[in-house]
């Protein structure tokens, strides 16, 4: 049963908005405290950086009593909760993020699908037309200064999302579309948004001294709404992880939204009339790498290329050192340039964390021959790739040379090979390693006499297995 108006409500209402409209007010106002403690038991049992960030929006907007002036205000923060005023969860996109958590995924999975769900619930407010109704509401209160911080932070929350459908579609990474609105609001709050910061600490301290109207059983105070800008604000240091990653991700290129891209084009150019001895389950992981689940783990024999392996993926972001963890997910993901270049990913869910390998595959002659490149472009360099089956209808990719900064070097006394192998049971085998290639016996003598080293020094493996879809295929085929 809904709580009648209290007086003190009534007389914040009527101060605000007059008498006629009063009882609209208080139950907006209503509506957006209790937006807040839903949140609040949402975000307790299923935390996210990005979490932070929508608790400081709704709390903000509670103890300044935005929603409570505009009714489109009210009905954005309805459509923007991950959950309806029952608690229930509002959409499929938020129930594969608290799956998410069920399955126990890393951090960063979790992030990247807390993303997607909000993105979508902005762009459907903005597809309902609720920033133009409240455009509306805006400029019947024209004069009014108070619409005017509600105008300004319309603005900051929804004007700065100028890239979330690109990030949908797949054409940016979510990340990035996220760092970039956070850049604008940042800028934005520097440059012409200071008022709105100074009405959100002036409502903070009010709430804090007078500690407001009397609000119904269940619903949080002024105080404690107080509270939670305070504890979101300290909190949203963490979103600082994704949008480094954003920054990082910028240039990675479009990932195809109906199905992927293919490295089969690269390998027909290479490989010619060779691509005949390829078994075809091993040329469909690289011409549809995302109809395969995955797993992956990391073999170090030797303690200098384990601290390698943790100095590359801590300094630089690349790789993967937990060799305690076997059969780890993983994810093969590859995205499409401007300039027709792939960027291909290899990430590696390692309990709490997302490992990374990313690089991009170039087709160009090199000798008079197409030849196959990857390319790391934040390190300079692009290893020239030997592509050639294998007798079992395997595929090798062994890097025979070095580009840096575009001067050709060679490898060194070392070996790096990737083979691809379908293996009985249905699966693909595929395997990296890292060995000695000594050109002499001085090197030789040096490095398994002196230094120590085993002709092998590491490997990684996946074991690839396609998907019901693809299976099926198969056998119709």
């Amino acid at each position: 049963m809904r709580a009648k108006v209290h007086p003190s409500e009534q007389r914040e209402a009527e101060a605000a908005v007059g008498t006629e409209a009063a009882e609209a007010y208080v139950e907006r106002q209503r509506a957006a405290r209790l937006r807040v403690a839903l949140l609040d038991a949402f975000y307790r049992r299923y935390p996210s950086r990005m979490g932070a960030l929508h608790e400081l929006a709704a709390s903000g907007i509670a103890i300044a009593r935005f929603a409570g002036r505009s009714a489109a205000y009210d009905a954005i923060g309805d459509r923007l909760l991950p959950v309806d005023r029952e608690g229930q969860l509002r959409t499929e996109a938020w129930r594969h993020y608290t799956d998410a958590f069920d399955a126990g995924l890393p951090a960063d999975v979790i992030e990247e699908r807390w993303l997607a769900a909000h993105l979508v619930d902005m762009e459907r407010v903005k597809a309902e037309g609720w920033v133009e109704r409240f455009d509306q509401e805006a400029q019947a209160h024209a004069d009014d200064p108070s619409w005017a911080m509600l105008s300004e932070h319309m603005e900051v929350t929804l004007g700065t999302r100028v890239a979330d459908k690109d990030a949908l579609s797949g054409r940016i990474a979510l990340e990035t579309a996220i760092s970039t609105s956070l850049t604008q609001v940042v800028w934005r709050q520097l440059t012409t948004g200071l008022a709105l910061v100074r009405t959100f600490v002036a409502a903070a301290v009010w709430g804090t001294l007078a500690g407001g109207p009397w609000v119904p059983p269940g619903l949080p105070s002024d105080r404690w709404l107080v509270w939670r800008l305070c504890s979101a604000t300290a909190r949203c240091v963490r979103i600082s992880r994704v949008f480094r990653q954003g920054l990082r991700r910028q240039s990675r290129g479009a990932e195809r939204a109906d199905s992927a891209w293919s490295l089969g084009p690269a390998l027909q150019e290479v490989l010619g009339h060779r691509l005949g001895a390829v078994h075809p389950r091993v040329l469909r992981l690289f011409e549809a790498m995302h109809t395969f689940e995955m797993t992956a783990s990391v073999h170090l024999y030797h303690q200098l290329t384990g601290w390698a392996a943790v100095v590359a993926t801590l300094l630089i972001g690349q790789g993967m050192y937990e060799e305690h963890l076997d059969e780890v997910p993983a994810r093969f993901r590859l995205f499409r340039r401007a300039d027709g270049s792939l960027h291909f990913v290899r990430e590696f869910w390692c309990a709490d964390a997302v490992r990374v390998f990313d690089s991009d595959f170039v087709v160009r002659e090199v000798d008079g021959t197409p030849t196959i490149l990857e390319v790391f472009q934040d390190l300079g360099v692009a290893a020239r790739m030997r592509t050639e089956p294998l007798a079992d209808g395997g595929l090798s990719m062994t890097v025979v040379g070095l580009f840096v900064r575009g001067v050709a070097t060679p490898v060194g006394p070392f070996r790096v090979c990737f083979t691809t192998r379908p293996t009985d049971d249905g699966q693909l085998f595929v395997r990296g390693v890292l060995e000695l290639a000594p050109r002499n016996r001085l090197e030789r003598w040096w490095m398994t006499r002196v230094m120590g080293l085993p002709d092998l020094l590491g490997e990684i493996r996946y074991f690839a297995r396609e998907e019901l879809v693809g299976e099926t295929a198969e056998t119709t085929a």
